[in-house]
């Protein structure tokens, strides 16, 4: 059904879709109901004509189902597969039928490339040998028609050859100074360069966004070898961080985003690569080859101070700076752009990339970096505060140094500047709230590594002001994490926090009641608990209000763990400080313990409850009816296991020390019981 073209799109999809899902359950021999030797025969026979389908989403589900046979079967009891699509691709059939032959055998190389027990290693360096060349010329093929005539139709296979040989160039060979991978490396890295500005050269949309995919696996592979064979790529350094530096910073507003991330990523495995630097395998004590001296000479000589001073100031002024959808959400989802920043971890991404490349550089670098970062810092007080772009720039140069902190703490007199931010925090503008929320952002960052003991409590004071409600919204919570910064750095002293004790906590509650992203909410939580745990008993007296919008958190927090455990640790830390006086969190307490403790159905908030718990009973004055009941949830949770059974065990002795007539009433010989049978049957369950 799959291949009979005669069959009805829609049911040809659904039978790919069965045979996939097929495949992947029955096709083992040790699955419930194996597959028979003549079915799979079958299927194989027809998995090798697949090429042949021209609906892609029947195709689709065909490929997966090849990849899947190909783990368990080829070479052994496969080994037709890779010559029939090899054939297939030398022959004289459509550029259809070739593209999707090498699709085919794209798919099986890319899952046999993941395979990784020696035996499965060995035949994969056998079949790399034995088809490399012919993928080599089949790309050198299509690389010369591009030439000629760039279109869609010979750049897909010329990118999924490209692909094929970057699976086998990584994984296939134990080296690749060989003959076949030193060949390839080098007419690729040859004709690097030409397919970029050829591509350049290009103005029609859907040609240009599948060369970029190609110039992406270009870089990809140059990344995977250098990561594989750092030492045998050292001969091509250079040419790769031209590529690189080309691509990242001469003709970037030109090229998708993403292969300008992957060049910046390019470029930072040259420069942390262990191999390219004699000062690092001294340091480490290794022996310093000649091989070493000279990469290490090659790396130094294409990072001038020109090219870094460069590439620092497009990254801050281009990657760095704030865009207008960023701006654009700042103004319509403020708690949303509040903490966007902190979710940037794929380097596809370029303003991480453009971080992570910025602070490997300063680290490398760091003679020549820092200085300069420092004069863009007294370059700011010139610029006007009134231009946008100005704002923004300046924006980026102190987001630099939040980045880089620990690489510039010898050259910052962090103390004398921050006299300095403080006077801009008061400064009034119209970006004025772009400054505040980044200045605050440095503040944070550098209370907790350089700045002297007595400025602290200037901070306190700079924190307070601007989580105002008068202030915006993102400065406001943007002050709130500084301050958090501030209150568990190790050097806190807590009498002079005293002082500011009562408004914080209170500005802290009005904070959490105008928020409406959980997210935020969290955020906020882990604040009052660092205050908390900062200034211990002293908040007593000023968490009433709090306490009384715990209830209205817990019923917002239905659907979301992540603030429902923040809720947990709030009122263990609470419990804490409180002591005797945490009778007034029970109303809140028990139906929490209720729900995380017999309500939860993945009990995923268990042991965070049974914490809360045990705070409760080691801090009750006395005990109450309500305690006394709590007793029964425990019958079910002893049974669970080892993971939760110390805990359990102590608050089962805490509450028959907080009451012992009472719980001798409500049934210990049922608990008795069970820890009986979890002593004897520790791995079977009740």
């Amino acid at each position: 059904l799959c291949i009979d073209s005669s069959v009805p799109v829609d049911k040809r999809r659904m039978s790919a879709i069965c045979l996939k899902n097929g495949v992947t359950k029955f096709w083992r021999t040790m699955s419930p109901h194996p597959l028979c030797k003549e079915d799979k025969e079958k299927i194989k026979n027809i998995a090798l004509r697949c090429y042949s389908v021209e609906i892609k989403e029947v195709f689709d589900q065909l490929l997966e189902s090849v990849a899947k046979i190909s783990r368990y079967e080829f070479p052994k009891t496969w080994p037709e597969f890779v010559p029939t699509q090899v054939q297939v691709i030398e022959s004289s059939m459509s550029e259809g039928e070739k593209l999707r032959a090498l699709l085919m055998l794209y798919k099986v190389i890319k899952t046999l490339s993941t395979k990784r027990l020696s035996a499965d290693k060995t035949n994969f360096k056998e079949v790399s040998n034995a088809i490399f060349v012919l993928i080599g010329s089949v790309w050198e093929n299509y690389l010369t028609l591009l030439n000629k005539d760039p279109s869609t139709l010979y750049l897909h296979p010329a990118c999924v050859s490209l692909k094929i040989l970057r699976a086998m160039l990584t994984y296939g060979f134990d080296d690749v100074t060989s003959s076949l991978p030193k060949s390839c490396l080098e007419v690729m890295l040859k004709l690097a360069s030409p397919q970029l500005l050829h591509r350049l050269s290009l103005s029609d949309g859907e040609v240009c966004v599948l060369y970029d995919k190609y110039l992406l696996v270009l870089v990809k592979t140059l990344i995977n070898v250098q990561e594989k064979f750092p030492e045998s790529f050292g001969q091509y350094m250079v040419v790769a961080l031209q590529l690189a530096h080309q691509i990242a910073f001469q003709y970037a507003d030109k090229l998708d985003l993403k292969l300008v991330s992957r060049s910046l990523h390019l470029m930072s495995g040259i420069m942390l690569c262990e191999s390219y630097d004699v000062f690092k395998l001294n340091n480490r004590g290794k022996d310093v080859s000649p091989d070493a001296i000279k990469f290490t000479e090659m790396r130094n000589s294409f990072f001038t101070e020109e090219v870094l001073k460069d590439m620092c100031t497009k990254c801050i002024s281009k990657y760095q700076k704030l865009g207008e959808d960023e701006l654009l959400n700042w103004q319509e989802s403020p708690e949303e752009f509040a903490f966007e920043e902190t979710r940037h971890v794929s380097l596809f991404n370029i303003k991480a990339a453009s971080e992570h490349f910025l602070l490997n550089t300063t680290a490398v670098f760091q003679d020549t970096v820092c200085p300069y970062i420092i004069s863009l810092i007294k370059e700011c007080k010139k610029h006007d505060r009134s231009n946008l772009d100005n704002v923004l720039v300046i924006d980026s140069i102190y987001a630099v140094t939040v980045i880089c902190s620990y690489d510039l703490f010898d050259y910052i007199d962090i103390d004398s500047w921050f006299l300095e931010l403080v006077s801009e925090l008061a400064e009034e503008g119209p970006y004025c709230t772009i400054l505040r929320r980044r200045i605050l952002e440095v503040i944070g960052r550098w209370v907790t590594i350089k700045l002297s003991q007595d400025r602290h409590t200037a901070v306190y004071e700079v924190c307070i002001e601007h989580m105002r409600p008068s202030h915006d919204l993102v400065v406001r919570l943007t002050a709130a994490s500084a301050l958090k910064a501030a209150v568990t750095d190790f050097a806190f002293y807590p009498p002079s926090f005293s002082g500011y004790l009562e408004v914080t906590v209170q500005l802290l509650y009005t904070l959490l009641k105008q928020v409406s992203e959980c997210e935020s909410m969290v955020k906020i939580l882990e604040v009052v608990n660092s205050v908390i745990d900062g200034c211990g008993t002293q908040i007593t007296e000023f968490v009433d209000p709090l306490i009384s919008w715990l209830p209205t958190l817990w019923e917002a927090a239905v659907e979301h763990f992540m603030l429902q455990t923040q809720l947990l640790h709030t009122a263990r830390k609470l419990t804490r400080c409180l002591g005797a006086g945490s009778v007034k969190l029970y109303s809140f307490i028990n139906p929490v313990l209720k729900y995380a403790l017999t309500q939860e159905p993945q009990l995923v908030l268990l042991e965070d409850g049974l914490m809360l718990w045990l705070m409760v009973l080691e801090h009750a004055p006395a005990s109450t009816p309500s305690l006394v009941l709590m007793f029964e949830w425990l019958y079910p949770l002893i049974q669970l296991g080892s993971a939760s059974l110390k805990t359990t065990l102590l608050i089962i002795e805490c509450t028959i020390l907080l009451d012992p007539p009472a719980i001798i009433s409500v049934s210990v010989g049922g608990v008795g019981a069970r820890l009986q049978y979890v002593v004897f049957h520790p791995t079977r369950p009740m």
